[in-house]
This record gives C-alpha cells, sequence and structure tokens, in this order.
C-alpha cells in the first residue's frame, strides 16, 4: 500500500475522483483497473484517503495533515488521542469533537493549535474497540436496563434490553459489548453476553478484569475438535527423514508446575574445551497448519497469559500439554539448533533441522541448582547426568560473559511468587527467587534466539523478528540530567548512547544507596521491546539479530517463525507463498505485538488485584519500603515483596510540598522523599475495585 501512497503524493493525485486516480494508478503501476481501484477502497477504509467536500474527490490524509490515532477516554466525557507511529504528546479532543468515538476506537483526527496546546477533531472513526465492557447493572424497568462501567474512561453507560433474557439481576456484574452508536449525549445500545455474578469477591474481580481484556479460557467448541484429531504419540512415518537425536542425554529444566515443556537442550564439551550446545524446541508448526482453525485461534490469541494459579493457553491442551510437549521418554518432533561455541562464547558453526527426541528427564530448577551446588541426594538420583550440567553451568557462564563484554543490559528486577490455598485466595506474597539452573537455561535461549534471526536476516528472508531500538534522544537526554544530580556521569551524547554505556553505568553504581533508583530511571527511558518484520537489533541485549524462536507452543511469533524455516529454508517454496509472507510477517508482528501488551496489562492488573487482597489482611501493619514515584498527589513506596501502594498528601507528614519532577523529588521545609529512598510506612486502607493500597508514612 505504501507503494500506492507514494504514487498517488508524487503525481499530484490529490482532489481527483476515484475513477481517474485508479486509471492513473493502473497506468503508471502496471496494474489492472479493478485491482488499482480496490487498492483506492482499501485506502478509504484504513483512513489513508478520505473524501473531500461532495463532489466524490478523494485526498490523502497525509497531505490534509490528518493523522491516525487510539482514543483514551476520561471520565468528565473528553479524550485524548495516542498518535500512533508518532513520538508526539497526546491530542486533547474535547467532547463535542469526538462525534460517537469512545474510549478505545481508533480514529482519524485533524489537529490545530489552540492557544498553548493541541486541540484535535475526530475526522472518521477507523476502528472501533471491539472489546468487552465490564460493568454493573442498574435496572429502569422491565426490559430496560443500562451497564455501568468498571473501567471510568468510558464516559457513558450502555443501554441494553436483554438483561431479562440473560437473566441479570439488579447490582450484578455483567458483560457486554456495544452493537449500535448514538451522537450527542445518547447512550450507545448494547447487549450482554454474560452475567458474572453478584457479590464483590476476590474471585469476580479477577474474572472481572480477564473478561475486559476479551480473554477467555474456553476454546470454540470447532477448534477443540481440531485438536482432538491430532495424534498422541509420534507415528514412526512422521520421523523419517528428520535428524535424529533420541540417542543425547537431552533434558527439559521448568519450573515445578510446568506442563508445558516446549524446550530441551543438550551439552557435550569436548576434549579441546569447546562445546556443542543442542537446543530443541517442539515442533509445534507440523501439527498447527498455516490457515487451520487451531492456526487462526492461535493468531487471534497470539499469546498465553499467565495468571497465578490460572493459565490461559495459546493453544488447547490436549496440544500444550500433549503431543507438542516435551514430556519425558516420549518421543517428540522438534525443530532444533545445534550450535558449535569456542571458549570466547562465540558461535562457529551452526545447523537449523527438523529433529526427533526423547527427553530422558523431566529436570525442574530446584533440582538441577542442588546438584550444581553439590546436595549428595540430588546427585546421587541423577548420577548419570551430573557432569552434563556441570558442562551447562560452565557454558553458560562463557555465554554470560560474552553478553558482558559488548554491553548487555542486566536490570536486577524483583518479580514476586504468590502463595494461593485450594480456594485462591492468597496466603502470602514472596520475591520469586531465580538461580543459575533458570539463568542457564535463558543463556541457552538467548543465543538460540541470536543464531536463528542471524541466520534469516542474512538470507533475507520474510521474517518475525523481536526488536529493541536505540532509546529516544529525548527521554535518554532527561536521564542524563538525573543522574548529573548523583555527579555520575556517562561520556557519550543522548543520541549515540550504547547498551555498553549503560551498563558500565550500572556496574559502578552497585551497592550504592540510589542504585534501584537509577535502575528504574534507566529502565524508563528505554523504548519497549516489540515484534517487527524489520531487523532493528535489540538494544537491551546488545545484539544485532534477535527474535522469538524457543516458545512456540505459548508465544504465536515464534510459532510463525517455524513455519517460515519449514517452509522456506528446509523446502522450497513457490514465489506465491514467498510473496504472501511478505505482507503475512507484517501482520503476525502486528498482532503479536498488540496481544503481548493486552496480557501484560491482565497478567499486571490481576497481580496487582491480588496483592490488594493479600494487604487487606494486614491493614494497620507497618513496613519497611522503597519509595518508587513521586507525583504532585503523594509519594508511591514498594515493599521488599513488590507490592505497591500510594502514600497521599494527607497521608504525609504536614509540611508544604513542592515537586521538582525531573529531579524525582517531593520537597517540603521539614520533609522531602525521592526515588531509592528507604522509608517506613502503614497499610491504612485497601480498595480492591480499584485495586489500590493506601500507606500512610511514618517519621522517625
Amino acid at each position: 500500500m505504501q507503494q500506492i501512497i507514494d504514487f498517488i503524493a508524487q503525481h499530484s493525485l490529490d482532489y481527483q475522483t476515484k475513477p481517474i486516480i485508479a486509471r492513473a494508478l493502473s497506468d503508471g503501476l502496471n496494474m489492472p483497473y479493478t485491482q488499482a481501484y480496490a487498492c483506492i477502497n482499501d485506502l478509504l477504509e484504513n483512513g489513508d484517503m478520505v473524501q473531500v467536500g461532495n463532489m466524490g474527490k478523494l485526498a490523502l490524509s497525509k497531505t490534509l495533515g490528518y493523522k491516525k490515532g487510539k482514543l483514551t477516554g476520561n471520565a468528565r466525557g473528553f479524550a485524548f488521542c495516542r498518535i500512533l507511529d508518532e513520538d508526539i504528546p497526546d491530542v486533547f479532543i474535547p467532547h463535542a469533537n469526538l462525534k460517537n468515538a469512545l474510549h478505545k476506537d481508533t480514529v482519524l483526527v485533524s489537529i490545530k493549535q489552540k492557544g498553548d496546546q493541541q486541540e484535535g477533531q475526530v475526522i472518521k472513526i477507523l476502528a472501533r474497540n471491539n472489546l468487552n465492557i465490564v460493568g454493573k447493572l442498574d435496572y429502569v424497568k422491565k426490559g430496560l436496563a443500562f451497564v455501568k462501567p468498571d473501567d471510568v474512561h468510558y464516559f457513558t453507560d450502555i443501554m441494553v434490553r436483554n438483561a431479562d433474557k440473560m437473566r441479570a439481576e439488579n447490582g450484578d456484574k455483567v458483560v457486554c459489548r456495544i452493537k449500535e452508536y448514538k451522537n450527542g449525549d445518547k447512550n450507545p445500545f448494547g447487549e450482554i453476553t454474560e452475567v458474572l455474578g453478584h457479590d464483590d469477591t476476590p474471585m469476580l474481580a479477577m474474572l472481572s478484569i480477564i473478561r475486559e481484556n476479551n480473554l477467555y479460557e474456553e476454546f470454540p467448541n470447532d477448534v477443540l475438535a481440531e485438536a482432538k484429531t491430532q495424534p498422541t504419540s509420534v507415528p514412526e512415518s512422521k520421523i523419517k527423514g528428520r535428524t535424529d537425536f533420541r540417542d543425547d542425554k537431552v533434558v527439559t529444566i521448568d519450573g515445578e508446575d510446568a506442563k508445558d515443556l516446549d524446550d530441551a537442550v543438550c551439552v557435550i564439551k569436548k576434549p579441546d574445551g569447546n562445546f556443542t550446545l543442542k537446543v530443541h524446541i517442539a515442533d509445534v508448526s507440523d501439527y498447527v497448519k498455516y490457515d487451520s482453525l487451531l492456526d487462526k485461534e492461535a493468531y487471534k490469541r497470539a499469546t498465553s497469559v499467565y495468571f497465578p494459579n490460572l493459565v490461559y493457553p495459546m493453544l488447547p491442551r490436549e496440544l500444550s500439554n500433549g503431543i507438542c510437549s516435551l514430556n519425558p521418554h516420549e518421543n517428540r518432533l522438534t525443530l532444533s539448533v545445534v550450535m558449535d561455541i569456542n571458549k570466547d562464547g562465540e558461535v562457529t558453526n551452526y545447523n537449523i533441522c527438523e529433529g526427533v527426541i526423547r527427553t530422558c528427564e523431566r529436570m525442574t530448577y530446584t533440582d538441577v541448582y542442588a546438584i550444581l551446588q553439590g546436595d549428595p541426594t540430588t546427585c546421587k538420583k541423577y548420577e548419570y547426568l551430573v557432569q552434563d550440567f556441570k558442562n551447562m553451568e560452565e557454558l553458560h557462564y562463557i555465554l554470560e560473559n560474552n553478553r558482558k563484554k559488548r554491553g548487555a543490559l542486566e536490570f536486577d528486577l524483583p518479580e514476586c511468587k504468590f502463595e494461593m490455598d485450594s480456594e485462591g485466595h492468597v496466603i502470602d506474597v514472596k520475591l520469586y527467587e531465580r538461580n543459575v539452573a533458570h539463568m542457564m537455561i535463558e543463556s541457552f535461549m538467548l543465543i538460540a534466539n541470536e543464531v536463528v534471526a542471524e541466520a534469516m536476516c542474512k538470507r533475507e528472508i520474510p521474517f518475525v523478528f523481536r526488536v529493541h531500538e536505540q532509546p529516544d534522544a529525548e527521554k535518554m537526554n532527561e536521564f542524563f540530567n538525573f543522574i548529573n544530580g548523583f555527579k555520575l556521569k556517562i561520556n557519550t551524547t543522548p543520541e549515540k548512547v550504547k547498551p555498553k554505556d549503560l551498563q558500565n553505568l550500572l556496574n559502578k553504581i552497585k551497592g550504592q544507596p540510589y542504585e534501584s533508583m537509577v535502575n528504574q530511571v534507566m529502565l524508563r527511558s528505554l523504548q519497549k521491546a516489540r515484534y517487527a518484520s524489520k531487523n532493528l537489533g535489540h538494544f537491551g541485549i546488545a545484539a544485532p539479530y534477535y527474535c522469538h524462536f524457543t516458545s512456540p507452543i505459548r508465544r504465536y511469533p515464534d510459532l510463525a517463525i517455524h513455519r517460515i524455516i519449514k517452509s522456506v529454508v528446509l523446502r522450497k517454496p513457490d514465489k506465491l507463498w514467498y510473496d504472501f509472507l511478505k505482507d503475512w510477517v507484517v501482520d503476525a508482528s502486528l498482532q503479536s505485538s498488540d496481544r503481548e501488551k493486552l496480557a501484560e496489562s491482565a497478567e499486571r492488573e490481576v497481580d496487582d488485584l491480588k496483592k490488594a487482597e493479600y494487604m487487606q489482611g494486614h491493614l494497620q501493619e507497618e513496613f519497611e519500603g522503597i519509595v518508587t514515584g513521586v507525583t504532585s498527589f503523594g509519594v508511591f513506596v514498594e515493599l521488599p515483596n513488590t507490592i505497591e501502594g500510594l502514600c497521599t498528601m494527607e497521608n504525609l507528614p504536614n509540611d508544604n510540598y513542592l515537586l521538582f519532577e525531573k529531579a524525582y523529588k517531593l520537597s517540603g521545609s521539614q520533609h522531602s522523599y525521592h526515588l531509592g529512598q528507604k522509608v517506613r510506612v502503614r497499610a491504612v486502607e485497601v480498595n480492591l475495585l480499584k485495586r489500590q493500597i493506601t500507606f500512610k508514612m511514618l517519621t522517625e
């Protein structure tokens, strides 16, 4: 489409009718007239072109200065528009300029300067937010009711008429979808799709979050039926022609609760001190064929979503826990990367192939760590593998040191683990402990991902890369100014900063009282990793090539990559398939990035809910914590187990406070608070619906 947009711009075809533009495209780009006409319709639908006036004339949106964006509503009736693909401040859109657009809708906007700020107007609604809206039902009279959304970004209630049919009662928490939008201040019309329940229990609150994010554990019946047609064991006919690794000592290493085992490893140390690393990944693409019902559902979900004691998988469990999972002592199909690695951690040779394995053990991180620590009982139990694990540990440290040399960033960010009872209530919130066994597997997956990405990039094959772009210069400049306050300096410019420059800084401040604060601010200054069809490198791990290849059971990009490798590298595709892949990787990258954000948001919201639930049982208790944020309305404090709460202004010691935003500091005449500062707080209030915890700041 970009070629067509460029052609229209270069040949001054704005303000012409559709037939004239189509004829010019047909002649100039040597395409059938009907195809050119259809392309113009696509441009109109996507918002790249709009009709101007009432004479049927069209113009490119960029010619008119229109921009695409996504709305964030406000409870007071206005909205802000985040402009897509441009790093500019969000644009304010007053209620009168919204047409009937609502929260999360994708729109085309015009922007004008109004005084000191920009103001937008919705020109066209390009895509409605088709996700679920969760709220409480408020009956008016029989057959007529309103749903008040929990999410205050929806600044209007939704009228529904099927409450009786759904047997919903006044005050019930329900899920609804908008079916008809109304102009002006009239309520949109929708229908209830699910009744969640009446009581405000933690489980209902959790389900509300899950539904708001359009997540469903259950698969459609036709998808499940297709999953059940898959074999439960690997037939010999499938093994023929594959590299046979079944005589190797191959193991999986995962957490105790893991059921979808999609990676296995084998390390051989050679007499000369070099290594052969074999990374075997479940060959999911052999069972999930392109455009099958399973594939369409996997594309739609794009990722498995993990909640405390609950998983919403990307694939039905018949596959994810069954034939695709690398279960012990069973033949399993793999896509394998065999790498020769020297003593400096450099890959000297590699081979990507279809394989078959039979893992000899289903190991846990706990047991592998015990072996590496020399625990006699565990070492005796797995005596025939002890040396293999020691070889793995040695190779891990070599690979880790190699990453450190090139400047890969290492943020020591704490994660929490929830202990739950049988009914799903939180008993405790603890730090998730990572040991060398976790890091070992991480090292092996990282190097496999790098090797695959480089191999595909150099072959110029359509691909899905995992990219992490160079930091935004403006944000990095703010970070440079911030560290100046600690008399710290990076010997480069914000535009040219390299990962190694930042890692050197992190090394320099280890053990300092402001270490945590600098870590957090640095992390906020970086871009967010995403999927892309172009190789843009990975800043965070200082890698010129990177992808996600190692988890096809739970991530669609990995499944897409497997399909590409098998169809393009290991087979000889026709030109039509190759051309199709060029567009498909763009769509797959965007879909996977969007769903990843949604999954992360849902996981974070449920974690916040569980933390709030836990703190309900610890009100009036005192805790040590660290300041993680300062604002004009209070101070955020995080406890050692990652639980975060807000000390509102009324819960701070009485003082006249001023916010120094760029210094991340709130200062008064007697008290001041800054990022990373150790403080003592008391838990005074919990709001489960808003997932908010309120602390009171204590003084010495």
